[in-house]
């Protein structure tokens, strides 16, 4: 103990006593409101779904898909950092191709998983015209001038 602290006395108030117990009026307006009073009383209630709700056939897809994008994630950064960092272009292309090829690959099961219109290829029906409609047809295609209708209309 330094020579200049004092030793605390019994006489001493304790620090109870120095504050008051209620507090006055304008110090209870700066007290924070209760954050939980315009809560409503019981929370909505939200259900989870279990594992058990998909069909297997899903489960079994998403988790093919899931492996898929892991192994094309993983090969793919592994060739870039061995050609990139070791020189090693043979064993790196070769890890990198392997990574490209799964990532096409689950890219292909995505689409076709995801297509609705039944098509494994992610066209739709509105693309597969038998009539042989073309994107060219269509550029060709007249498209009603909506300006002239206004035209007329100012006229009388």
């Amino acid at each position: 103990m330094a020579p200049d602290d004092s030793t605390p006395d019994d006489t001493d108030p304790p620090d109870t006593d120095l504050l008051p117990e209620d507090p006055p009026e304008a110090e209870t307006d700066l007290l924070p409101d209760d954050p939980s009073e315009g809560l409503a009383p019981d929370p909505p209630q939200v259900s989870v779904p279990s594992e058990e709700d998909a069909p297997t056939e899903v489960k079994k897809e998403f988790w093919s898909l899931v492996l898929l994008f892991n192994v094309a994630l993983f090969g793919m950064s592994l060739g870039i950092m061995l050609v990139g960092f070791e020189g090693r272009w043979e064993f790196g292309g070769a890890i990198f191709a392997v990574g490209a090829f799964a990532f096409a690959r689950g890219w292909y099961g995505y689409r076709k998983a995801t297509d609705t219109s039944g098509d494994a290829d992610g066209e739709t029906d509105a693309d597969d015209d038998e009539g042989g409609a073309t994107d060219a047809d269509d550029s060709e295609r007249e498209v009603p001038d909506e300006t002239s209708d206004d035209a007329e209309l100012q006229k009388d």
